[in-house]
């Protein structure tokens, strides 16, 4: 029940608000009266508020989907490690769009449904339409940021993106390099990123974590690499340091890059910096693909813009447009892979050299190992090789079946079988 004090000449009210809680709050009120009244009346807008009789006020004054979506990022989702990703993808897929100009109420699961499949369908500042999980992934800045808005009373509940479906997204085994690429590729990249590339590649650390890396992270005595932080943060993904074996021949690399480091890094830019995340170590990755002769073939275009005439090849010998018979220009098609695939290209090669499934969580650091054995088993030597090999009916006759017909009916006019005889 309701109560009224008086501090320091000023009338305070104590009242249980919409959630349950007990709050004390400073109020105009001259007399002990007026702020009785006014006690009674609040205490009785939460009751009414508690029983679902009325909905509660909003404190963010009615705020667009936009301005929480901005919110969200300013006030709760800097520093984490998503941010930027986050801060990127809203900006793009969200912000632009009329769906940021309207208020949380005005719009329905439904509606926001599908808004989301629209991105799959209609090219986008790129020219091309956001795959599944991209899709998800927006989905699920808009979920966050929606929910951290209900805890504020920035806007009602329930969470309209609950009720919004997940897209399902194909699941395909990660690209990696063969054993014969990856010397290819090491010898092909620029000598101050061969260190960062061949550790990626020995170790399988992820991005963050390379950068990241300090001096006191190596002990070349125990062979060990600490994973201690991500970029400039303290810890890496799964929030705990863990320590990883040094390849023998991955030791080279890492004396060169610590010797040649002029700060605390271990794979800094020149001025001893750390790289920023927005590095784009896949293209220095596609250049050495490129330069090491790894693509999937050739593009030869022809060099008059209004001809438009595009040829593809597998090789890159020059030739001439068949149209106005000037030389074309040749580009090779490098196979589309991540730099985070040098990451599963580490746990493809030692299974594939016969580690057991054990090791390479441990190396790898997955946090559950269904996850490695979902990823890699398939790559174990002789996997499934001598089960399926138990599938044999001797030597196959190589005559066909018209001659085996011809031969069972005692040499006479050759009849296969009807559908029904089959």
């Amino acid at each position: 029940m309701a109560s009224v004090y008086e501090k320091n000449g000023h009338w305070y009210f104590r009242i249980k608000d919409e959630r349950g809680r007990w709050r004390d709050k400073k109020c105009a009120a001259r007399t002990k009266t007026e702020a009785r009244r006014l006690a009674d009346d609040l205490e009785r807008q939460g009751e009414r508020v508690r029983l679902g009789v009325e909905k509660p006020a909003l404190a963010g004054g009615g705020r667009t989907i936009g301005q929480i979506l901005q919110w969200w990022l300013d006030d709760v989702w800097r520093g984490k490690p998503s941010y930027y990703k986050a801060k990127s993808a809203i900006g793009c897929h969200l912000l632009e769009t009329p769906i940021a100009s309207a208020r949380p109420a005005e719009v329905t699961s439904g509606q926001i449904e599908r808004f989301l499949g629209e991105k799959t369908r209609i090219p986008g500042k790129k020219g091309k339409a956001l795959g599944p999980q991209a899709v998800n992934h927006l989905r699920g800045f808009l979920r966050r940021a929606f929910a951290a808005a209900i805890k504020e009373n920035f806007m009602a509940a329930p969470n309209p993106i609950d009720e919004v479906k997940i897209l399902r997204v194909p699941k395909r085994k990660p690209d990696f390099l063969r054993l014969h690429e990856v010397p290819l590729v090491l010898q092909a990249l620029l000598p101050h990123w061969k260190p960062l590339f061949a550790t990626a590649i020995y170790s399988g650390m992820r991005k963050g974590e390379l950068l990241g890396l300090r001096k006191i992270d190596v002990d070349f005595d125990l062979r060990l690499i600490f994973v201690r932080r991500s970029y400039g943060r303290t810890v890496p993904k799964g929030d705990h340091e863990e320590g990883i074996p040094m390849a023998a021949e991955l030791v080279p690399y890492l004396r060169e890059a610590v010797s040649r480091s002029p700060s605390e890094l271990v794979f800094p830019k020149a001025d001893g910096s750390m790289y920023p995340q927005t590095t784009q170590l896949e293209a220095v990755l596609r250049r050495a693909l490129r330069a090491a002769g790894i693509v999937l073939g050739y593009r030869h275009k022809c060099r008059t813009p209004s001809c438009g005439y595009i040829e593809a090849s597998t090789d890159d010998a020059i030739r001439r447009c068949p149209k106005d018979n000037r030389k074309m220009w040749v580009t090779s098609l490098v196979r589309p892979i991540r730099f985070h695939d040098l990451r599963h290209t580490t746990g493809s090669l030692l299974t594939m050299a016969g580690a057991n499934v054990q090791s390479v969580q441990r190396i790898l650091r997955h946090s559950d190992p269904r996850i490695t054995s979902a990823t890699y088993c398939h790559l174990e030597p002789d996997y499934l090789r001598k089960e399926i090999d138990l599938l044999t009916f001797g030597t196959p006759d190589p005559a066909p079946l018209a001659a085996v017909v011809l031969l069972e009916s005692g040499g006479g006019a050759a009849t296969l079988p009807t559908e029904s005889e089959i």
